[in-house]
């Protein structure tokens, strides 16, 4: 929903900046750049104000009075503007755009033009955002308007942006110079300071001066004109009506103009210079004719007095829109009868069409920014089709939208698309919007849009659109919504393709009989990139359909192509016609596969009638067999369209690899029957473009035979042409591209025609008129000799007709003299004969000449910074050059070039698209030509030489591989100039795949149309227009007939032998016979290959599977690839995992940290054991700096050794000449030095501020999993344990902390104390060493011989005692439950202030944050239970991960999942208080959740990477290890078996590592039960495979059944059936059901099984007794109704957890798709009679999961139906509540869960309640107390007052109590201010005011927010980099931000977002689980939302 975040982004630019509503009016200020973010620059003692590219939204412009003075003589101007401002926010600061201007005065003056300071304000600049500053150092108040006076002077740009000069010269020789305006998109800046930005929209008043021989133009027409003083005139211009900053013009020249009036009384003037003024007339008539269709079409008159049109000299694109000045290129507005061809004609009529059209999309009606820019382009250039088709149907032009949407599909088919709405900020982004996805598409995708509703509904709904939006600006939904309500009343449900929007929920329309969505129709083209590829495939009477996603760089064999097909998916409204009717049938395909009926009688189906839709077909199992055939036989039973849509879509798929190119052939066969232009260019097209490429090759005979082949085929064609300006507009298309290609190729009447043509031309002095549809041919030809090239040269420098000096130029390109071609090239540089404006298209026309392509590019390279300066960075004519002139290199030498130039301008480049694309186009020439030149000679050679003069029965056309793209159509004489500043190119994302080439070495073969550069015509590209008609996917050469000669008009004769048959020759009957040498040789080959066949056959092992022939591996084992260690050496291990070979025994640490300068030097002393022979010693060792290693062995001499360093795997090695022997001891010695860490892992450092505001430095460790190594270097795995001596040094005034107590303390020298530690009694893992260096206070006590302290900062002593209490409780449990005493002396409990986990378990030392240790005395049950829990994790620890420990992280779940099934199981027993089942049973919900992803993975699973083992910390390991061992518990007989068994496990492995099987061993030795008598037979199913079961109950009589299989979520339905489990399936029925007594149990081994027989008078069985076990249960339709109607009855005849088992598994039932949402409401009934906490906390969270989708979604209508349906539903229980202390935990959770979702939906009385008392929480200065389980509810509430925020964040930086704190957090992070959400966000960041290691928690709750969500995945995006070194790559916090971000997205543009950004980072987290996670959860919310909509708008 593109729209949805441009309605977030400008709440955001809105509110971002300025002071807050409260503040004073006296109060100066000046808006601060978000916490943290450096201001840019600055001026004495003001910094500038504002960081952001967007401007504020605080200050409104209204009214600009602008005067310029330019001056014509100097080349400068000076101005001043007034602005009249509207102040939203109170400020010191004005920032507005200014760029290259001098400012020389600014001021600021209030209504009663008072000015606001006696002096001249300060003017701050921004150049690098084009920003000025102005402060007011009286404050401008909000709601005030003022009036902002700027005096500013500058250079009249020597570009064609901005302000700019201009020239031309008269018949004379005399030079007239001119100034012009561009402002389009970002320029207006360079002209006068303003609000640049399209939203601003404002009135203009313009004055301009100028001297008496000049006139002036602006957009509106004079009112006045004032004698300044002698010579010098004021024109005074009317006010303009409120439009946007680019489109003001002024223009100051001595033109003159023909003028004439409207229907309407419009004036229309058409200006040019004097000397052209004549040509001026045709432009007249069509603005006319235009203006007076356009107020007819739209039924809204053109606003303004009057329309000028202006024919500018020097103009970059083709023309401009200005609002009553339109501007133009002269060959866009100039039409001369005797040099403008009929193309020129077109040309013309459609860029004044085009531009007309803009006056209402665009001008009238603007797009809201520039990432929207389709809305005015896309509509422009669909007008043009319909307004030129209206108003001059004769000039055919529905014959070239095909063309458009060919081109769209050329860019569209390359994965580098981008949607049609995308992100642009920064002008170069802007400037790229101007592209093929914006115009081509844009219109392709308007002309479907027009079928599909049909012209009088499409017409009437841009109506509205336009009058609805005049003025303002506007996104794609309201165009959407436009759309929808068109309907009047009477028309609902009628046979009209439109419903009523008051009585249709959202715009639906029916289309083949089915209602459609239009806004979800049209964001599946809007917000997803791409076009789909529609595969048809006949079975009887039905067609099959399959939608995909078309690529044309991606084969469907490479592995690539199922990865980039994921999530796309189109709403396509397709339209097909077979032989069995003339009807045109249409059919809506919304799902990936579909089918139709179209009967047996049906021999052939046409898909996409006329090419209507925007999709390409494939017609499999013989289906383009049958089009083929239709063809030859019967052509003309298909339209032109469709037969040129045939060969289009043909060749397209020969290109992606889905059709053999031998199909394609035969189609085209049928061309020398075709007698329509456009297929007949369109195949054309594909033959010209591929001999272009191959020509630059130099391939002689490759060349001679194609030419040969085409003259041949296209014989019959050639010979009808004449040469004549005569016939029909198609007839005089097809002769300009078919004279122009048989004259390049040598054709002998061609060439003598166009040589006496010529001749007769030069004889008449150039004054004879040639034919103008032949006269860029003749001039070519005529080009070839010197003379003829010379006087072309000069008939250029003096005519006067831009269309003929387009021909001649073209024509001079064609030279075969190189000195002649960089002649041209120096010409246009210079800038005098050539127009700069024509210097990118000259540059482009040389590159395709074979003599001047890489002269072009030489160049390039050598005037690169002149090119830049000329033309703007990123500019169209940069981008075309750069593509223009390596498109055709196809050698890896050119690649190499290439390569090496652009790391030569990196900075530049790495800007630049193009660049990128360039590169990719060279990179696919180079394997194109490797892998198919071969083929095409042969292919040749069998056409030319097998069937000499006559056709093979293929009669295929086109060559062996389709280089051709999409865009081979008719381009000849298309003027498909990209209008204005259309640039094609390949899109934002700038060529994906290209970016990493080597990462795809089986890159498909190459198109030379992709990569291959062609003009779509060559008139318009010496017009100068090319740079703004080139695809970059022209690029491809998909030309197929633009190119009017060019391309042949420069092979050499030298390429040809002389011999080479021209001449014509009857064509044979038949085949010649072979030769007899050629006989000989075939029959030896097949000899041979025979003889290869027998003996391959007789091979032992060999066959002719895809196995081959077995090989002797001699290579085994393989040899090791070894890295390169950091000093050059090879770094002797080649893997992640350390050798075994050595043993570490013990430790010796000594570490000085120093707290002042963060740093710390460290001794590390290992003593070790050889466990095989082996020369090396690898270890761990990261970011730390080794200055001395010495080794020891056995009693020998310590000795120096060299230590190598490998820092990608961070592993560090010493090598010894000798081998170490198995039995060996040996002391590895290290010191080292590093700096402490400033993130969460390693040896860190931390600080606080104490309550005198004194800040106190501490440093503490975290080591788990792989942090270890940058502390000390150590075999940092934990199957290494060791025994660890600790030394640390501290100051007096510290202490030092670690994992045993401590031995001594020993005064140091340097004033130092030295604290050594007790040597560790058991072996342990290194990441569970800890240490730490503070000033903290401990509360002790001794439990069972062990010292039991919790130590805090001191300041928060008094909030330890639960802590210690806890802990000493746990401790005692532990110690009898294990029957092993805890065998550590001390256990110290540690609350560090910077702490991002929750706790960490290091033996002795665990690590707390403050919020998971700390609890005030008056917290309540609900605050101590959190801190209780993470105790009990932690406590578990000590035994299960310390005393045993996982061999590897792939069991980590040992340790976790242990840890949490014994931190509730302990709870529960020894703080019962604390109610924690119900905390219990929604872990297990959640780990449900999670573990149905298709993403998820084993409890125990492979992992081999640092981001693998990190994201091994998630709800699998945790959450789903306690769930299964929970149902092991459940399901074992006895109450004490399973605790025998992990006694029996904790014994027997005690000091050890274990993996997953020594658990189950270890319960299975004892004797748990006689029903398990294999717990790892059981249990493996549950830990080796992803995921869990469905178990479905199926009842026939008293026999049920139950099936099994994969409870998968799938965005495509699949569902996996291969998976079983072993279930211990419980159930209870309605005899008994509450009682453990009632259970009763089956255990569901295979795939189904039948209980035991059940009496037929059981209503129903309940399955999955208290959701002990780990599956979810379907009931099917009557179980589930006969579970209803219990509950409806009686609530109480399940028991509490048995209820929320059924709503957490019908909902997710509803995910999967088995129970409709219908069912999971009628379930939700019974609710309101629920007391207990767990169903009622489910269903609520459950229900604002779809509330949060819809209201993301801006469901409006559904959100509030659904809020109405939360809050009648649980309403009376809402209202129950009360706001007082209350004892019992569960009712705590369950009053919180209902009055924040009653507070979130905004109901009254919760909202007044929370207020009340945060108020007088407030007033009582904190001593009034919040229950805690209110706390969040109401600091939630508070922050929405902008009064009450403010409060709620001085109480959060002043609190000291940890859990209050964080709920103060999460309450700020609530609000919905757009600008303080930005502010929180960069705080957290920063981790200043606020804490980073709270950034999970700040984005997660922000996610939750409307306003807020989209605010994150920006923020994500922006500052990925900086996350990353906060939180590690995998990390639980980086796992949380993900998901926090992208869980509540749920349509295809936020699912390509994510997956875009995502894939490009690569080794920087592209390959996280999480990332799956988050692109399936988008699928799956997208599939949901899809699917449930219509039921819930019928439900709700």
């Amino acid at each position: 929903m593109a729209w949805v975040r441009l309605l977030v982004l400008s709440l955001f630019h809105m509110s971002l900046v300025g002071s807050h509503t409260t503040q004073s009016p006296q109060q100066a200020t000046r808006p601060p750049p978000p916490a943290g973010e450096q201001s840019p620059l600055g001026a004495g003692n003001l910094s500038f104000p504002w960081s952001r590219l967007r401007l504020p939204r605080y200050i409104i412009p209204l009214h600009y009075h602008l005067l310029m003075h330019p001056n014509l003589t100097s080349l400068s101007f000076t101005g001043s503007v007034q602005i009249q401002i509207d102040v939203q926010n109170n400020t010191n600061w004005v920032v507005l755009h200014s760029k290259g201007l001098r400012i020389s005065k600014a001021s600021i003056v209030d209504q009663n033009l008072a000015h606001l300071s006696d002096q001249v304000l300060p003017v701050l600049h921004n150049p690098s955002h084009e920003q000025i500053g102005i402060f007011s150092p009286r404050v401008l108040s909000s709601g005030q308007k003022y009036f902002l006076h700027i005096e500013f002077g500058a250079e009249l740009a020597e570009g064609f942006y901005g302000f700019y000069r201009s020239a031309y010269k008269t018949s004379t020789g005399e030079s007239r110079t001119l100034a012009s305006t561009h402002f389009e998109p970002t320029s207006a800046r360079m002209a006068f300071p303003c609000f640049d930005e399209p939203n601003f929209k404002a009135n203009f008043s313009v004055r301009i001066r100028r001297s008496s021989e000049y006139i002036s133009l602006s957009n509106m027409p004079v009112v006045k004109t004032l004698e300044v003083n002698e010579g010098l005139h004021e024109d005074q211009f009317g006010a303009s009506v409120k439009m946007s900053t680019y489109l003001v013009a002024f223009v100051i020249c001595d033109f003159k103009s023909v003028t004439a009036t409207t229907s309407s009384g419009v004036q229309v003037s058409i200006y040019a210079s004097p000397e052209t003024w004549l040509q001026t007339h045709y432009a007249l008539e069509v603005a006319v004719k235009m203006l007076d269709f356009y107020e007819e079409y739209f039924n809204i008159p053109y606003p303004l007095p009057k329309q000028d049109l202006v024919a500018i000299p020097d103009f970059g694109s083709g023309a401009m829109e200005n609002w009553g000045l339109t501007t133009y290129r002269e060959t866009s507005l100039l039409f001369d009868p005797l040099t403008s061809s009929i193309s020129d004609k077109l040309w013309v009529t459609m860029v004044i069409g085009h531009e007309l059209a803009h006056q209402w999309f665009g001008n009238l009606v603007t797009m809201e920014w520039w990432n929207d820019i389709w809305l005015n382009e896309g509509f422009a250039r669909y007008m043009e089709y319909i307004s030129v088709e209206a108003t001059y149907p004769d000039l055919k032009v529905e014959e070239y939208l095909l063309d458009t949407c060919f081109s769209a599909i050329g860019h569209d088919s390359l994965n580098s698309s981008r949607p049609i709405s995308s992100p642009a900020e920064n002008p170069t982004q802007i400037k790229q919007m101007f592209d093929a996805v914006s115009y081509d598409k844009g219109a392709c995708v308007l002309h479907m849009l027009r079928h599909f509703l049909s012209d009088d509904v499409f017409q009437r709904g841009i109506l509205r659109y336009l009058r609805k939006y005049s003025y303002r600006n506007a996104h794609n939904q309201d165009l959407w919504d436009s759309l929808a309500n068109t309907c009047s009343e009477e028309d609902f449900i009628s046979p009209k393709h439109c419903y009523s929007s008051r009585q249709a929920s959202k715009n639906a329309y029916l289309f083949a009989g089915e209602h459609m969505d239009l806004t979800a129709m049209m964001n599946t083209w809007i917000l997803q990139k791409g076009i789909p590829l529609v595969t048809v495939t006949r079975k009887g009477p039905h067609l099959l359909l399959r939608q995909d996603r078309f690529l044309r760089t991606v084969l469907p064999s490479d592995r690539l192509w199922y990865t980039l097909q994921q999530g796309f998916l189109w709403h396509i409204p397709l339209t097909y016609k077979t032989d069995a009717s003339s009807t045109n049938h249409r059919h809506l395909m919304t799902t990936h596969t579909d089918s139709i009926h179209i009967g047996e009688e049906v021999s052939w189906v046409k898909v996409n009638t006329d090419m209507t839709g925007y999709y390409v077909v494939h017609y499999e199992d013989g289906g383009w067999d049958e089009m083929t055939k239709l063809l030859r036989e019967n052509h003309t039973a298909l339209s032109y369209k469709d037969r040129t849509h045939l060969i289009h879509n043909a060749f397209q798929l020969i290109t992606a690899g889905h059709l053999p190119l031998d199909k394609g052939l035969d189609l085209i066969g049928y061309l020398q029957l075709e007698t329509h232009t456009v297929p007949l260019l369109q195949g054309l097209g594909y033959l010209e473009a591929f001999y272009q490429m191959i020509e630059k090759r130099n391939e002689f005979d490759v060349i001679s035979n194609l030419g040969m082949y085409i003259l041949r085929f296209f014989r019959a064609i050639i010979d009808r042409q004449t040469w004549s300006d005569g016939g029909s507009v198609s007839e005089r298309r097809l002769r300009s591209k078919v004279l122009s290609l048989a004259c390049h190729l040598e054709d002998p009447p061609c060439l003598v025609r166009a040589n006496q043509s010529f001749k007769d031309w030069l004889q008449s002095n150039g004054t004879l008129n040639l034919p103008t549809d032949v006269a860029e041919t003749v001039f070519s030809v005529g080009a070839r000799d010197d003379h003829g090239w010379v006087l072309l040269l000069h008939t250029y420098n003096i005519s006067l007709s831009a269309a003929q000096k387009s021909k001649i130029l073209f024509a001079l390109t064609c030279s075969r003299d190189t000195n002649k071609l960089h002649r041209l090239l120096e010409l246009g540089l210079e800038g005098k004969v050539i127009r700069s404006q024509d210097l990118s298209s000259l540059v482009l026309m040389v590159a395709r000449n074979p003599r001047g392509n890489h002269l072009a590019w030489n160049f390039v390279k050598k005037n690169w910074d002149t090119l830049v300066q000329k033309f703007q960075l990123g500019s169209s004519c940069i981008r075309n050059i750069l593509i223009g002139t390596t498109g055709q290199f196809s050698s890896p030498e050119d690649l190499t070039e290439v390569q090496l130039f652009f790391e030569s301008i990196k900075d530049q480049a790495s800007q630049l698209r193009a660049a990128q694309v360039a590169l990719d186009n060279v990179q696919k020439n180079v394997r194109w030509f490797q892998r198919n030149l071969e083929t095409l000679r042969s292919w040749l050679n069998k056409q030319l030489h097998c069937c000499k003069g006559s056709f093979c029965t293929r009669g295929a056309v086109g060559g062996t591989m389709d280089p051709f793209d999409s865009n081979n159509t008719e381009r000849a004489n298309l003027p498909r100039n990209m209008i204005e500043n259309s640039m094609f190119e390949e899109e934002p994302d700038v060529v994906d795949l290209a970016k990493d080439s080597a990462a795809f070495p089986t890159f498909p073969a190459l198109d030379p149309d992709e990569v291959a550069f062609e003009p779509r015509s060559s008139r318009l590209l010496v017009r100068g227009l090319g740079e703004n008609d080139m695809d970059e996917d022209e690029e491809d050469y998909e030309s197929s007939a633009r190119l009017l000669g060019m391309s042949f008009m420069n092979r050499s004769a030298a390429h040809r032998s002389s011999s080479s048959p021209y001449t014509r020759q009857a064509p044979p009957r038949s085949c010649s016979r072979p030769s007899t040498r050629t006989i000989v040789v075939c029959v030896l080959f097949l000899a041979i290959v025979a003889s290869m066949t027998m003996v391959l056959y007789f091979l032992p092992g060999c066959n002719f599977t895809k196995m081959g022939c077995r090989k002797t591996n001699k290579t085994t084992p393989f040899e090791q690839v070894y890295p390169v260690s950091t000093n050059g050496e090879l770094f002797p291990w080649a893997q992640y995992r350390l050798p075994r070979s050595i043993h570490p025994l013990s430790y010796d640490l000594t570490l000085d940290p120093d707290l002042d300068n963060m740093t710390f030097t460290g001794r590390t002393v290992i003593s070790m054991s050889v466990l095989h022979n082996t020369k090396l010693i690898v270890l761990h060792s990261a970011n730390l700096n080794i200055t001395k290693a010495t080794f020891k062995l056995g009693d020998g001499g310590a000795r120096d050794v060299t230590v190598l360093e490998y820092k990608p795997r961070q592993q560090i090695a010493v090598k010894f000449s000798e081998e170490l022997k198995t039995g060996q001891y040996c002391v590895l010695t290290l010191d080292y030095s590093a700096k402490l860490s400033h993130t969460y892992d390693g040896f860190y450092n931390s600080s606080y501020t104490d309550t005198d505001g004194n800040k106190r430095v501490l440093a503490a460790t975290q080591f788990e999993p792989l942090a270890a190594r940058k502390a000390f270097p150590c075999f940092d795995e934990p199957s290494f344990k060791a025994t660890f001596l600790i030394r640390i040094s501290r100051k007096p005034t510290y202490l030092t902390l670690s994992n045993m107590p401590q031995a001594k303390s020993t005064p140091l020298v340097n004033g130092l104390i030295q604290d050594e530690f007790e040597k560790t009694n058991f072996n342990m893992s290194t990441y569970l060493v800890a240490f730490i260096v503070a000033n903290f206070t401990p509360v002790r006590r001794n439990v069972s011989e062990t010292l039991v302290s919790v130590y805090s900062v001191p300041d928060k002593k008094e909030h330890t005692d639960y802590a210690l209490d806890t802990a000493c409780k746990l401790l005692e449990f532990y110690n009898d439950f294990f029957e092993i005493t805890y065998p550590l002396k001390k256990l110290d409990l540690v609350a560090i202030p910077d702490f991002l986990a929750g706790a960490m378990e290091n033996w002795g030392l665990i690590t707390f944050r403050e919020t998971s240790l700390l609890v005030g005395k008056q917290s309540s049950d609900l605050e101590k239970q959190v801190v209780a829990s993470v105790i009990a994790h932690e406590l578990a620890h000590q035994w299960f991960g310390n005393l045993v420990t996982m061999r590897w992280w792939n069991d980590l779940w040992l340790n976790e999942g242990f840890a949490t099934y014994m931190q509730y199981m302990s709870l529960q027993t020894v703080l019962p208080k604390l109610d924690i089942g119900n905390l219990f049973l929604s872990v297990r919900f959640r780990a449900l959740d999670k573990d149905a992803l298709n993403s998820s993975h084993a409890v125990s699973t492979d992992v081999n990477k640092p981001e693998q083992v990190e994201e091994m910390f998630d709800s699998v390991s945790y959450e789903k290890g306690a769930s299964i061992l929970l149902m092991l518990n459940a399901s074992l007989s006895g109450d004490q078996e399973f605790r025998k068994g992990i006694i029996q496990y904790l014994k027997q492995f005690s000091g050890l590592n274990t993996d997953t099987n020594d658990l189950w061993n270890s319960l299975t030795q004892v004797e748990v039960s006689a029903q398990h008598p294999n717990v790892l037979e059981m249990m493996s199913s549950w830990t080796s495979q992803k995921g869990f079961p469905l178990v479905t109950v199926s009842r026939k009589g008293g026999q049920v059944t139950l099936t099994q299989e994969h409870f998968l979520l799938s965005s495509d339905n699949a569902t996996q059936t291969s998976s079983l489990w072993n279930i211990p399936v419980t159930y209870v029925t309605d005899n008994c059901s509450l009682a453990p007594e009632c259970r009763q149990m089956f255990n569901l081994k295979n795939k189904s099984g039948t209980l035991k027989e059940i009496p037929e008078s059981v209503k129903w069985l309940k399955l999955n007794y208290r959701n002990t076990g780990f599956y979810i249960v379907h009931y099917g339709d009557e179980g589930w109704a006969a579970l209803t109607n219990a509950l409806s009855n009686n609530v109480s005849v399940l028991t509490h957890e048995d209820r929320a088992s059924l709503i957490h598994n019908v909902f997710a039932l509803s995910r999967l798709g088995r129970v409709s949402f219908h069912q999971v409401l009628n379930l939700l009934k019974y609710m309101s009679n629920e007391t207990q906490t767990s169903p009622v906390t489910e269903a609520l969270l459950q229900l604002n999961v779809f509330y949060q989708l819809l209201d993301k979604r801006q469901e409006h209508s559904l959100a509030a139906s659904m809020r109405s349906y939360i809050l009648h539903q649980f309403g009376s229980l809402m209202d129950n509540q009360t706001w007082k202390e209350e004892e019992s935990v569960s009712k705590q959770e369950m009053r919180s869960a209902l009055l924040e979702m009653a507070c979130s939906l905004n109901e009254e009385k919760c909202i007044q309640q929370a207020q009340a008392q945060f108020k007088q929480y407030v007033e009582s200065n904190g001593t009034s107390r919040i229950p805690g389980d209110l706390q969040q509810v109401v600091f939630t509430v508070a922050a929405q007052s902008n009064e009450d925020w403010e409060a709620l964040l001085g109480m959060y930086v002043h609190a000291t109590y940890d859990a209050e704190k964080r709920k103060m957090l999460r309450g700020l992070a609530s609000t919905q201010d757009p600008r303080r959400i930005v502010w929180i966000l960069k705080a957290g960041l920063i981790g200043d005011t606020i804490q980073t290691q709270e950034l999970p928690l700040v984005i997660y709750t922000v996610c939750k927010g409307f306003a807020g969500y989209l605010f994150v995945w920006d923020f994500i995006q922006e500052n990925w980099d900086n996350l990353l070194e906060k939180f590690p790559v995998g990390s639980f916090a980086i796992q949380t931000i993900i998901k926090s971000a992208t869980s509540q997205f749920s349509t295809q543009a936020h699912l390509d977002q994510v997956q875009d950004f995502f894939s490009r980072l690569k080794e920087r987290g592209s390959q996280m689980r999480s990332v799956q996670e988050a692109l399936e959860t988008i699928r799956l919310n997208q599939r949901w939302m899809d699917k449930n909509l219509p039921s819930l708008q019928k439900w709700l």
